[in-house]
């Protein structure tokens, strides 16, 4: 009987000792998960800090009259300043800035709307002759689904008739009405 004692006696210290143990092992593999946690989160910061840095430089997608393209954050940020310009009512700059975006980005997407809003900054300059050509390239390069070809028609119209050519801004809207009946610009 005594001898049973002592290994029940010793039994229960051994499950008392592998209690211990298990609850070391229990503090360790919650210790562990949480370091695994937080390594997780500064990895998924790191590649978020990395992938914001990086998007400013990678070209991303922009949609400008119903056209998608890619463009450079440069790119996006030379149209938008110019076009900033023009909604100020700053024409002359309007029309710097854009002649220097066609220059450094000839092949860019946003070519045909930095036509028509130079024609436009253009004519808001009073430079009627200039308006003219930019309008005319416009009309000419741009798809005649352009969303923009009714309002540069018009807008070269106007240009005519304030250059005192009545007969061309009559032809010009004559042309209008006839392709694009529907438009805003044919009903002004």
């Amino acid at each position: 009987v005594e001898q049973m004692r002592r290994s029940m006696l010793d039994l229960s210290n051994q499950i008392e000792a592998l209690r211990g143990e298990i609850a070391k092992l229990r503090g360790s593999n919650e210790q562990l998960a949480r370091d695994l946690a937080d390594v997780q989160q500064r990895q998924k910061d790191m590649a978020q800090s990395t992938d914001a840095r990086l998007a400013r430089f990678e070209p991303q997608m922009v949609t400008v009259d119903g056209k998608e393209f890619n463009a450079s954050p440069e790119e996006r940020r030379a149209y938008d300043d110019a076009m900033a310009m023009v909604r100020k009512g700053d024409f002359a700059a309007a029309v710097g800035a854009f002649t220097a975006f066609q220059k450094r980005y000839p092949k860019s997407g946003y070519t045909e709307s930095v036509l028509f809003w130079l024609g436009n900054a253009q004519y808001g300059k009073r430079d009627l002759k200039e308006a003219m050509a930019t309008f005319r390239g416009f009309i000419a390069g741009a798809p005649s689904t352009h969303p923009r070809q009714p309002e540069a028609m018009l807008a070269l119209a106007n240009a005519q008739a304030e250059s005192k050519d009545g007969k061309a801004a009559r032809a010009t809207l004559g042309e209008l009405i006839k392709k694009y009946p529907q438009s805003e610009a044919a009903q002004a």
